[in-house]
């Protein structure tokens, strides 16, 4: 079974039903998804796409995180060790080529250098964030009010004698199934549905910014990227735009794309981007995270972790929710249920019961079974177990310090015979520059005696490369990199 980011419009019921019925799938399962939550209930490998290249992980998204961090770790203090050595050659190579008894080693090392495997550097995930969005005048303490509210579609009737308020700074998350009237709800706040009965009241000072997938008709298709921001009625530096772009993954030229050939989920990043610019002081949003990829989903929590305004949003995204929302209204059968908690304390509060009731009510049936927590990664029978016995660990542990003693004790040895050759080098030049002076002649045995120290210490230098050669060798196995 292969799904493409198969919970974008489903809502939180139905993305937990369907993960369920995942769970008990017989099959196999290979699916893109930004849903943290819903890979890490389901997964038990992760393949990572980057740079042209594929990469497979034990564990669920969570546990991939934490081996991929590890992963660059490990490249990078490889990728610094192979650059340490490169250079120790590279210098050996450019301190003997000139001469002529010691080119055909310096020739030796350049071909070490040639033969080696290159290390690339790792190629991290870009930060998100490191921007800080302006913020909206405050607002009024009681933000917005519906007041004996009616809504129907024809004989469809949403709401009857809706109230509800929305106070400063609150972060509401709109949950329920589908056809609930969330969406319904957050149009009537924005005054995109007009209201057919009773009172909308925005409170004082209070302005209104509604994000829905409709909104990317703001856009100009005329316009690039960098010009629909440099547009924003708060005006920014091309410096920001390009900073607060590159945030929200429009980077390099792709700021100067046009927004005719952008794709949908592009879009929605740029709308989002304007948004943010000048962002309202009650800000709507319905299902935000839908088309964006995780990077993008982190950059727009972060956003909105600056924000000083007051927040009110419908998500299926329990990862987005759980970083964002203070508050959860449970809204069935027209009826909103205000829960003054996050997320976590919706689910303790309202219960099994609560979220089955739920389920039946979107049409999903009394089968569904109930949350089972996050799955842990399988053995498979044709591979070695992803866990280890306390032994085993402790093992690998004594293993690696003793590897790094080694490693440390080696390196201080380099350092030592590196200084004995740049000594020999120093006595050779000497002794070299008085024999080539006449007047050491006059003296009786004064030529002689300095013939043989200089070929005391040629051969003494001759032995220490030598050693330098071997102890390199040594520290480049240690490295996992020998040359």
């Amino acid at each position: 079974l292969m799904l493409d980011e198969p919970t974008n419009h489903l809502d939180l019921e139905s993305v937990g039903w369907f993960r369920n019925y995942l769970m008990g799938y017989p099959g196999a399962i290979l699916m893109i998804s930004h849903d943290r939550d819903f890979l890490n209930q389901l997964t038990e490998a992760v393949v990572a796409v980057s740079h042209g290249r594929l990469k497979r992980y034990r564990g669920n998204y969570d546990e991939y995180v934490v081996q991929k961090a590890a992963d660059e770790e490990r490249q990078l203090a490889a990728y610094k060790n192979q650059q340490k050595e490169i250079e120790r050659l590279q210098d050996f190579a450019d301190r003997f080529r000139a001469k002529a008894s010691k080119a055909s080693q310096a020739q030796s090392k350049l071909k070490q250098i040639e033969r080696m495997e290159k290390i690339e550097a790792p190629q991290g995930t870009e930060k998100t964030i490191g921007f800080r969005f302006p913020q909206p005048r405050p607002s009024g303490q009681r933000v917005i009010a519906l007041k004996n509210v009616d809504h129907a579609y024809g004989d469809h009737i949403v709401y009857r004698d809706l109230n509800f308020e929305v106070e400063k700074e609150e972060r509401l998350v709109l949950v329920g199934p589908n056809g609930a009237g969330k969406s319904t709800l957050l149009k009537l706040l924005a005054d995109v549905l007009p209201v057919q009965k009773g009172l909308r009241e925005l409170g004082h000072n209070a302005k209104v910014g509604y994000f829905a997938q409709s909104r990317v008709e703001m856009l100009s298709s005329k316009r690039t990227v960098l010009e629909e921001i440099l547009t924003c009625e708060r005006p920014v530096s091309e410096q920001v735009a390009r900073t607060v772009l590159g945030s929200f993954l429009f980077r390099g030229d792709d700021a100067f794309k046009k927004i005719s050939v952008l794709s949908g989920g592009e879009k929605s990043r740029l709308a989002l981007v304007k948004l943010l610019l000048d962002p309202p002081n009650l800000l709507l949003m319905d299902e935000p995270t839908t088309h964006l990829d995780m990077g993008s989903i982190d950059a727009l929590i972060e956003a909105l972790r600056q924000y000083s305004g007051t927040l009110v949003f419908i998500s299926h995204d329990v990862y987005f929710i759980r970083a964002l929302a203070r508050g959860v209204v449970h809204i069935h059968g027209g009826k909103p249920v205000r829960y003054a908690g996050d997320y976590q304390y919706y689910l303790d509060k309202s219960g099994a019961v609560s979220e089955k009731a739920a389920l039946v009510a979107g049409g999903i049936g009394e089968n569904a079974r109930p949350d089972s927590g996050p799955s842990t990664p399988a053995k498979e029978d044709n591979g070695p177990s992803v866990f280890k016995t306390k032994e085993q660990k402790r093992a690998e542990a004594e293993a690696r310090q003793a590897r790094s003693k080694l490693k440390k004790e080696t390196e201080a040895r380099l350092v030592a015979v590196e200084k004995e050759i740049a000594y020999l080098e120093a006595r050779q030049a000497e002794l070299t520059a008085l024999i080539e002076d006449p007047s050491c002649y006059e003296a009786n045995g004064g030529a002689g005696e300095l013939g043989k120290q200089l070929s005391e210490t040629g051969a003494t230098l001759n032995q220490k490369i030598t050693e330098w050669d071997k102890v390199t060798a040594e520290l480049g196995e240690l490295t996992g990199h020998a040359s």
